[in-house]
């Protein structure tokens, strides 16, 4: 199931810092099932988001977002998160993201206008997100076609079958995606 980059997003915001972990995203080492993995994201930084976040709900982080190991977010998207917003993210942790088709953005400033339960309007196809109280602004880094096209396909595993479905129809002449 692909996701729509093309549709608003709209969610009660959780505002993080800088330099959030993947580690303590997908606790993996402590937490071995996706049950307990929903249990415990996220904890170390603020305890209560496992008990309290939402479907629909925004993740706002600072700098460097997913730094550390190669462990990926799904769990976020998991527990309902409907999209991450950071300043900068790990480049591991946003290709890790996109191949899963986790909506993450990069959007300098973000930090500066997000306020923690407030609600943000992520809107890629006009490139800003919004403060919905404030109205403050900040501008979303646009994804190369091929990326959106992923994102369309629901990951980079449906995009390579779908592709791959494709050339074989077409007798096998090379036509990429």
């Amino acid at each position: 199931m692909g996701f729509d980059l093309n549709r608003v997003i709209r969610g009660r915001v959780w505002k993080f810092g800088d330099s959030v972990e993947s580690d303590a995203i997908n606790p993996y080492y402590r937490y071995p099932t996706m049950e307990e993995l929903k249990q415990h994201t996220m904890e170390v930084y603020r305890p209560e988001f496992p008990r309290e976040v939402r479907p629909g709900d925004v993740l706002v982080a600072g700098r460097n977002f997913g730094c550390g190991s190669s462990r990926p977010g799904l769990v976020l998207r998991e527990v309902g998160i409907a999209a991450i917003v950071a300043e900068s993210v790990s480049r591991l942790f946003l290709r890790n993201s996109i191949s899963r088709a986790i909506p993450i953005f990069v959007a300098p400033g973000i930090s500066g206008i997000a306020e923690d339960g407030g609600t943000l309007e992520i809107d890629y196809p006009r490139g800003f997100v919004t403060n919905t109280r404030s109205g403050a602004q900040a501008g979303i880094s646009r994804y190369p076609a091929a990326i959106e096209r992923i994102y369309a396909c629901g990951g980079l595993l449906q995009f390579a079958r779908e592709r791959y479905l494709r050339e074989q129809g077409s007798g096998g002449n090379g036509t990429t995606a």
